[in-house]
C-alpha cells in the first residue's frame, strides 16, 4: 500500500503558507493548517489554505482539549475536511469530537503526543475504526530524541493511523504496508529551498 502523505503548514506568515499550499497541492493526499498558523491567523489560515489546496482536503490542527462542538464546527465551516483532538483530553471531548465529524461528514484525528500506551490502547479499543489515531511527537521532544515510532504498538493494526515528528523522506518507505498510514511532514517541505520540489521528491518516496 502507498503511504498517504500531508504537508504541514506552520511558523510562517499566512501569505508564504498559501503559496506553499498551492504549490505542493499537486504532489500531496492532504494539506495541514498548523497549529501554529491557527493561533496567529485564526480561522482565516484555514479558509485561505483551502481555497489554495483546490480539491486537496486540509486538516485543520487544532489539538482541541475541550469544548470540540464549538471548535470542530469553527474549523469545518472555515473549509477543513479534518480536524485533530488530543487524546488526553477528556473521552467526553472525544466522542464530541467524533460525533461533529460524523454529522459534518468530516474527519477526526486524535493526536497520541504525550499519551501512555495503556491510554493508547484504550483509545483503540473505543473509537470509531476510521477514526485516526495519530502518532506524534511534538518540537520540543524531538529535540530530546523522540520517535513517533515509540509510540506505535499492536493498538496501530486494522484502522488508519497518522505519523508526525521530524520526518523526511528517507522514512517513508518504512511505512509501506498493509495497514494505511498518513506520514506528516512538515519542515522537510517548508523549510526547503524549493518547496516544491521536497513535496515531488516525499510524493515519489510514498510511492504516490
Amino acid at each position: 500500500m502507498a503511504v498517504h502523505l500531508q504537508i504541514a503548514l506552520d511558523r510562517m506568515p499566512l501569505e508564504r503558507a498559501v503559496r506553499i499550499a498551492e504549490a505542493v497541492a499537486p504532489h500531496t493526499d492532504w494539506i495541514e493548517v498548523g497549529t501554529s498558523l491557527i493561533k496567529h491567523f485564526g480561522m482565516r489560515a484555514v479558509t485561505e489554505v483551502a481555497a489554495a489546496a483546490g480539491p486537496v482536503p486540509v486538516l485543520a490542527d487544532l489539538k482541541t482539549a475541550d469544548d470540540a462542538v464549538f471548535e470542530f464546527t469553527l474549523a469545518y465551516d472555515a473549509g477543513a475536511a479534518s480536524a485533530t483532538v488530543l487524546g488526553t483530553a477528556a473521552d467526553a471531548t472525544l466522542d464530541a469530537a467524533v460525533r461533529v465529524a460524523a454529522d459534518r461528514g468530516t474527519e477526526t484525528v486524535v493526536d497520541l503526543m504525550q499519551t501512555t500506551e495503556e491510554r493508547r490502547t484504550a483509545l483503540a479499543a473505543r473509537l470509531p475504526a476510521h477514526t485516526v489515531l495519530a502518532a506524534h511527537v511534538g518540537k520540543d521532544a524531538q529535540r530530546a530524541g523522540g520517535n513517533p515510532t515509540d509510540l506505535l504498538g499492536d493498538w496501530r493494526h486494522g484502522r488508519p493511523i497518522a505519523v508526525a515528528g521530524g520526518l523526511t523522506a528517507a522514512d517513508l518507505p518504512a511505512f509501506a504496508g498493509p495497514d494505511p498510514v498518513r506520514v506528516i511532514v512538515g519542515s522537510a517541505v517548508t523549510a526547503a529551498d524549493e518547496p516544491e520540489a521536497a513535496a515531488r521528491a516525499l510524493a515519489a518516496a510514498a510511492g504516490r
